[in-house]
């Protein structure tokens, strides 16, 4: 396991990166959204897809491939339809808008849907499908990336992981499915190559296709991360590909870059919201949810297992520790973030107070 920084509060580094995306030139709304998707997946644990990712889209920045002054357009379909133009800008602003417009919509129209083109990467999916079920609807999120899987039977790099992201609202707390098509996340293959850490050979493939533990030999010289399932993941990994970036007439997956490579990234995202009310009522639906949950819940547990979760529960449990006692980050990431806290003139967040012992605590 990696050293973690003492924590800092989750307010504290939404604030400090919004004020970094501010001072390379993001408008204060762009930066907020950005900051706001990013502190959600590192609230949650998932810290493949928080503040890592900022250094790199600050360096995109720099390089010219992202403008920060982009402004995503919507542009208007049939009144449940929407596509949006991100203008090669932050991928965050972009799918929080086609989420939101999808949301807006699906109250009067039932089901509502934005495709979004000329994108960034926009972090966590399973943020945008959140977005939904806080709000009362089924939200459904997905994304072409740069290409790091080959097609059943090949060796060459032609499709993106593809991560799809689906959220129900339940009474405990939104249950988020948040998968990419490949068996592991490329993020948790990159941060390994960054440590020096081997990984399981069941995560990614060499050159020639065969199973390896050298993060490096994934990600350089046409390495390639496994599919999920194999077919099945390459299956739906195309799937996703057409209904993103056919649909928007956006980019091909084989043709999306990744943030360590020259030029803007080129992503598609489609998402999609469903009004529970436009199908049944809402007081039978929350009913079956947690029908459905009891039951799965009461499964006899296996030897070696403690409890049975639901998609996302983990993260959702750890949200609320980290909300209450701020987020520690591995040491890494922290200190990737203070070259640009000097350049910005931002200075970090110092640690939080140890919380003082209550009286009770201290019978």
């Amino acid at each position: 396991m990696p050293e973690r920084v003492p924590p800092r509060s989750v307010t504290a580094m939404h604030d400090f990166s919004t004020e970094v995306l501010t001072a390379f030139g993001a408008g204060p709304a762009t930066a907020r959204a950005a900051s706001r998707h990013m502190l959600w997946a590192d609230r949650r644990g998932t810290e493949t897809h928080g503040l890592v990712r900022l250094p790199a889209y600050i360096e995109k920045i720099r390089g010219g491939a992202l403008d920060p002054h982009a402004r995503p357009l919507v542009e208007p379909g049939n009144g449940a339809t929407f596509t949006v133009d991100g203008g090669d800008g932050l991928g965050h602003p972009a799918a929080d808008l086609a989420m939101a417009s999808a949301l807006g919509a699906c109250k009067k129209n039932g089901v509502a849907a934005a495709t979004v083109r000329n994108s960034g990467h926009f972090g966590a999916a399973g943020s945008y499908a959140e977005m939904a079920a806080s709000a009362g609807a089924v939200g459904i999120a997905m994304t072409n990336a740069a290409p790091l899987m080959a097609p059943t039977g090949g060796k060459e790099r032609r499709l993106g992981n593809n991560p799809v992201a689906i959220a129900v609202p339940f009474r405990e707390f939104p249950i988020v499915l948040d998968i990419a098509m490949s068996a592991i996340a490329a993020g948790s293959i990159m941060l390994a190559a960054r440590r020096g850490e081997a990984i399981p050979e069941q995560w990614g493939l060499d050159s020639e296709g065969q199973p390896t533990a050298d993060p490096e030999a994934v990600l350089t010289n046409g390495g390639l991360l496994r599919p999920l399932g194999d077919h099945k993941g390459y299956g739906l990994a195309l799937m996703v590909d057409l209904l993103t970036a056919v649909l928007s007439d956006g980019t091909p997956g084989v043709d999306v870059r990744r943030l360590d490579q020259d030029g803007p990234v080129g992503a598609s995202h489609t998402f999609v919201a469903l009004d529970i009310e436009a199908f049944t009522d809402r007081e039978g639906f929350d009913a079956r949810v947690d029908a459905l949950v009891a039951a799965v819940r009461s499964t006899q547990l296996a030897r070696g297992a403690d409890r049975i979760l639901l998609p996302g529960e983990r993260e959702a449990e750890t949200a609320r520790e980290r909300d209450e006692n701020g987020i520690g980050y591995p040491a890494d990431i922290f200190a990737a973030l203070e070259p640009l806290a000097e350049a910005a003139r931002v200075p970090l967040p110092p640690p939080l107070e140890p919380a003082a012992p209550t009286a009770e605590a201290g019978r």
